[in-house]
């Protein structure tokens, strides 16, 4: 959940696959820019975006208002759950 978010550009390295961004409140700006895909998304509440974070440079603008945001993302880690238990495979029974 984040909660009036103004981010600088970033890659998520720890997202596995995508990302769900669901947007909610009343605010004007604030919109997500997408680098590498060269878009700005004027998001209203009730859109979703689902995006590749770990390979997409992603930021939002400035913003006015009271904006939060809902984001659903794939763990890079589950997958050494899945495979050795991210090396505790050896001390479950």
């Amino acid at each position: 959940m984040n909660l009036g978010a103004e981010t600088s550009a970033h890659v998520d390295p720890q997202d596995d696959e995508l990302c769900v961004v669901l947007p909610f409140g009343d605010w004007r700006g604030g919109e997500l820019c997408l680098y590498e895909l060269g878009l700005v998304l004027d998001l209203s509440p009730g859109d979703v975006v689902i995006f590749p974070s770990n390979r997409i440079t992603h930021f939002n603008l400035r913003m006015s208002g009271h904006r939060g945001s809902i984001v659903l993302s794939s763990d890079a880690h589950m997958k050494g759950w899945t495979g050795n238990r991210n090396g505790w495979d050896a001390h479950i029974r």
